[in-house]
């Protein structure tokens, strides 16, 4: 029993890194556990870690308690005049630090106290076996070692539940659990070694993998003294800014962003912040900010404010920690490989979100409409599109261009705080908000962190750093200047389009511009990137920058080749994640073919995964949908309809399992509450993104630029007012894009169902009426602010001409032109709404009347496309009414449709009431004329044919089944139903129920039906008591993940109805009067 019988096997290289091994008890087997003890082989042995915050405590009611009045007691006692807010702040972090490691250390000993007291018994145990081997020295110490099995069987018991807890919560549904599940194994991201000093010498230990990295991060954000570069004085970047053309803030955006830090608007921030993400260097994380904010926002305006005045934070503060991650498709073991994520304490992480929102409201009207990145209302695929119409006009123009592809080298993080600041004066930016900015670069410090261990500080003293709100909007405004600088230069000839010039568009720091006259114009570009450069710091890498030639002739390029040594490419840039070719007519080819092919592939793989029916609509949604929407909005050309299906076919393909469907594709495209599960349809999808596209003309004042360039095309016609005329009305337009003929030829396919009319839409411009009313002046209603048809209309009627002067004060000269309006609108055929004291309009139509980058385009389109044809009847629906021998009126079946939302997180309990509706199961019935063997006849009864209302409803064996769940929803909701199928199998009652008695309805028929499907083909039926467990489960499981998870707390809870039914049984059982549970 104690003989040496297990030992490690280890390389002799290794032995020195053992610091100590030992053979501990023998606790649950018959073989003893070894400790084996390993050093890193440096000096100091461990490695620094970091306190970090156990969000875990807060689940304890007293450890809540404690902390609460901690930072009450805390805050009352030490807000003195003496004290700054800096000190007050930073001192609390280490006051709570103490109560936190109490608490986690009292929690821990709590649940281990049993455990320990029982291993310390058996090591006593043990020992006194081994010294003197008897008869009870051995019942002693096996009866310890069963004490153990018992605590471990228990711990395992507990375990078991809080991850069938998280199974019951995500399993197949889109989030992180489906994400893990469908992705493939990846290698360990621990980096294994680091190739330093030009390749002459390779290190493995983590520290000094950390501080080689560390070093190389020093180097980078201390740029100043490199003497490889210009000193970048004040005077030179001076005369650079004053040269150049850019807007400046108005008084009253000033103003703005000098307006106080309020309570307010750091609790909005506060709640804004995503969750569950790593915290800084003080370990504090978000959810400590969310539970006490009531607390600690008071105190954090004040140090908000004392910072933003004073202009620096305390260096404690400004301490961050670098996350090194290895950028795609590069080598892991070179320093210039890894992207430096920085971890920045919340506090200060809260302060420049308050920052970054102001200066986010006032980037648009700064930075020009060709920057897209990290403004709002903008997008990559603006410029995507702007490229595409740009190598249009190139090929239908035979204009001789390069299109180049800058890549800049460590853009964020190369960034000169002297230039920075020179170009925020230049915009207007007042100094008391140069200073609250500024605060945040007051001597920040970094460590870099690699498998655990902190490398050694260093400084910075250039960069925005790449994990802070606001540090991609201060690097779109530093960038700006070097774009203006290329806008300005007629040195740099761009691509003429009507009266505007197209050279460069950006996205942060990736630059693409499209020039002309690759011989003068290269050259140039040259020197205004290396002017920007000597004042800046920016880099731009020339041979990863990509040049594609269009029409340039072959003599010409060769010595543009020779001169400038960029990447020069054959067929296509990679821009944006997408492949822009020599011409458009290249772009299916390059893109959407392959993208077919990497659906196959990811569909292949994730049919080793055992995922359900419901699982596997969720992860095409959540991982394939989003891929295949940024191809249609980055590039919405025309597809060849076979590709849309083949699309389409895979997806069903893998939803079904290869198998033949069972219920019809287009149900299940529609939305929930018509009858679908959102499952993804492509070709309406497709359709969407171009409408949404379309819908971007209508973005004032500043719509994206490849508006500007279609609109060119059009002539004299606007986009905005042809769209509304029909083929035969619209004027010729010759010169039309083929993709802006595409978008009006959707349209023309889509515009009854967006405008949810056939007739003449309210949200009609009236500069439309232009080409129906002969001399018609359309100008002089828009100044008056009448832009729409809808604003002449009141009550289902136009207004009299009355009515509209006293309004809009119009005068008499306006009357005969108000006539011409109105024989238009009330001509035949024009159907107005009925009369509402408010005209409704399509979510569609009311985003014409007033545009807003906040309406989510694409989603509108699609919901409005999606839908089915009216007083459509499903083959599921009338089959169910054969059986009853009744009719549903369309409104009780969309009532059952959302009868279960908001009732569980269950998958399995949605799936199979879906799947009952949908009549999905093969009931004898209908098995019989698949297979000539099997019998119509039930399964159960072995007497009447097995219908699906038999075997779901009428069987006599699940009668009693069904009369005791009857009676459990009326003794638990009060509901009291009609014994019907329509009412507890398929949820269409007529009987008016309440939210949280709907919702444990659900609960409880779901559960009902679940039971009944496990036991398929069986003759066993489930009991009462089977529900009833299964109920107590889903509770169980419910709650749990509400406390684990930190879900929002239901303002009604239906399982309070639950728990009181459960209350009175057993006061009832117990012989004591009955109480009414809250």
């Amino acid at each position: 029993m104690y003989s040496r019988l297990d030992y490690f096997l280890l390389q002799g290289s290794s032995l020195p890194l053992i610091l100590h091994c030992e053979i501990l008890d023998i606790t649950w087997s018959d073989h003893a556990p070894i400790l084996l003890t390993v050093g890193e082989g440096r000096e100091g042995g461990a490695g620094k870690s970091t306190w970090r915050f156990n969000d875990s405590i807060l689940s304890d009611p007293g450890a809540m308690a404690e902390i609460e009045q901690t930072l009450k007691e805390y805050f009352v006692l030490n807000h003195t005049p003496g004290t700054t807010p800096e000190i007050l702040w930073q001192a609390h972090k280490a006051v709570l630090r103490g109560v936190c490691l109490k608490w986690a250390s009292r929690l821990n000993k709590a649940r281990q106290a049993d455990r320990l007291s029982i291993l310390s018994q058996i090591h006593i145990a043990a020992q006194a076996n081994s010294s003197d081997p008897t008869p009870a020295h051995l019942k002693t110490l096996l009866e310890a070692q069963a004490r153990l099995s018992d605590w471990n069987y228990k711990a395992l018991l507990f375990s078991q539940r809080r991850l069938k807890a998280r199974y019951y919560a995500f399993r197949d549904r889109p989030g992180r659990l489906l994400a893990r599940y469908l992705r493939p194994m990846v290698a360990n991201s621990r980096i294994s070694h680091l190739v330093i000093d030009s390749g002459r010498r390779t290190v493995y230990k983590p520290l000094e993998i950390g501080n080689a990295l560390a070093t190389y991060y020093g180097e980078l954000y201390n740029l100043q003294p490199d003497p490889l570069l210009p000193s970048s004085c004040e005077d030179r970047v001076d005369r650079y800014l004053s040269d150049l053309h850019l807007p400046s803030l108005t008084p009253t955006q000033r103003d703005g962003l000098m307006s106080p830090f309020t309570e307010l608007e750091i609790a909005t921030t506060i709640q804004s912040l995503p969750s569950h993400k790593s915290p800084g260097p003080d370990g504090f994380t978000d959810t400590y900010y969310k539970k006490f904010s009531a607390l600690l926002t008071p105190h954090l305006l004040s140090l908000f404010v004392s910072a933003a005045e004073e202009g620096r934070f305390p260096e404690d503060m400004l301490r961050t920690t670098i996350v090194p991650l290895p950028k795609p498709g590069k080598s892991p073991t070179l320093c210039p490989n890894f992207r430096p994520i920085s971890l920045l304490n919340v506090d200060v992480k809260i302060y420049a979100k308050i920052l970054a929102n102001r200066v986010a409201d006032l980037l648009p009207q700064l930075i020009c409409s060709d920057q897209v990145g990290f403004i709002r209302g903008r997008q990559g695929p603006h410029n995507t599109k702007k490229l595409i119409d740009l190598i249009q006009v190139i090929q239908t123009y035979r204009i001789p261009s390069v299109l180049l592809a800058l890549d800049a080298e460590k853009a964020f993080d190369r960034v000169d705080w002297m230039f920075l600041r020179k170009v925020l004066l230049k915009f207007g930016f007042p100094v008391p908000v140069l200073q609250s900015i500024f605060a945040l670069y007051a001597s920040p410090t970094a460590s870099v962190l690699t498998a655990g261990f902190l490398s050694d500080q260093i400084k910075i003293s250039n960069g925005t750093r790449q994990g802070c709100p606001l540090s991609p909007l201060l690097y779109a405004l530093v960038i700006e200047p070097l774009a203006q600088r290329i806008r300005q230069d007629d040195g740099v000839v761009g691509i003429m389009v009507g009266p505007t010039t197209y050279k460069i568009g950006l996205f942060a720091d990736d630059i693409l511009l499209t020039i002309t006259e690759p011989t003068e114009s290269l050259p140039r570009l040259r020197e205004i990137l290396t002017e920007y450069s000597e004042v800046s710091y920016h880099k731009i890498n020339l041979p990863k920058s990509q040049a594609l030639s269009i029409n340039v002739p072959n003599s010409t390029r060769k010595s543009l080749m020779q001169l400038f040594k960029f990447e020069w490419r054959e067929d296509y840039l990679q821009y944006l994640g997408v492949k822009i070719p020599k011409s458009p007519d290249q772009l299916f080819d390059l893109n959407y073919k392959p993208f077919l092919s990497h659906v196959r592939q990811l569909l292949f793989k994730w049919k080793k995964t055992s995922l359900s029916w419901i699982g596997r609509m969720a992860a095409i949604k959540m991982s394939l949908l989003p891929k295949l929407l940024y191809y249609f909005r980055t590039i919405p050309i025309r597809l060849p309809k076979s590709y849309i299906e083949e699309v389409q076919s895979l997806l069903n393909c893998y939803v079904w399992n290869g198998k033949r469907p069972r219920v019809p594709t287009r149900l299940l495209n529609l939305p929930i509450r018509r009858g679908g599960l959102a499952m993804p349809n492509v070709h309406i999808y497709h359709r969407a993104a171009v409408l949404a596209s379309l819908a971007e003309y209508f973005h004032s004042p500043r719509p994206p630029q490849w508006t500007a360039i279609e609109q060119s095309f059009a002539k004299q016609y606007l986009i905005t007012t042809v769209m509304w005329l029909t083929r035969r009305q619209r004027p010729p337009l010759p010169e039309l894009l083929p993709i802006t003929r595409w978008y009006l030829h959707v349209w023309d396919l889509s515009r009854a169902l967006l405008l949810n009319t056939t007739s003449l839409s309210l949200a009609t411009p009236i500069e439309v009426l232009t080409h129906w009313i002969t001399d018609f002046d359309s100008v002089r209603w828009t100044s008056k602010g009448i832009g729409h048809l809808h604003q002449l209309i009141l009550g289902g009627n136009m207004m009299t001409f009355e009515m509209l002067k006293q309004r809009y004060k119009l005068t008499e000269t306006w009357r005969l032109s108000y006539y011409q309006i109105a024989s238009v609108i009330r001509r035949p055929g024009v159907s107005l709404p009925p009369t509402l004291p408010q005209i409704p309009l399509s979510p569609f139509a009311s985003f014409v009347v007033k545009p807003s980058t906040k309406v989510k385009l694409l989603s509108v389109c699609y919901e409005a496309l999606n839908v089915p044809s009216l007083d459509h009847i499903w083959s599921f629906q009338s089959a169910w009414e054969g059986e009853m021998g009744m009719r549903i009126p369309s409104q009780a079946w969309e009532g059952a449709f959302s009868l279960d939302r908001g009732a569980y997180r269950c998958a399995s309990l949605m799936e199979v009431r879906r799947k009952v509706l949908y009549r999905w199961y093969l009931v004898p019935a209908r098995e019989c004329h698949m297979n000539k063997s099997v019998s119509s006849i039930c399964w159960r009864c072995l007497l009447l044919k097995g219908t699906m209302a038999h075997v779901w409803w009428d069987c006599v064996t699940l009668e009693p089944l069904w009369r005791g769940v009857s009676g459990l929803v009326e003794k638990a909701t009060g509901l009291i139903l009609p014994f019907a199928l329509a009412d507890y199998l398929l949820g269409v009652s007529m009987v008016r129920m309440g939210k949280w008695q709907r919702k444990l309805f659900c609960v409880i028929t779901s559960s009902t039906m679940l039971l009944i499907a496990r036991r398929w083909k069986q003759t066993g039926v489930p009991t009462v008591r089977d529900v009833r467990d299964m109920v107590n489960n889903v509770r169980d499981y419910e709650l749990m993940a509400r406390h684990i998870y930190d879900f929002p707390q239901p303002e009604k809870d239906h399982w309070t109805l639950w728990d009181s039914m459960l209350a009175a049984e057993c006061t009832a059982a117990s012989g004591l009067p009955a109480q009414r549970g809250s």
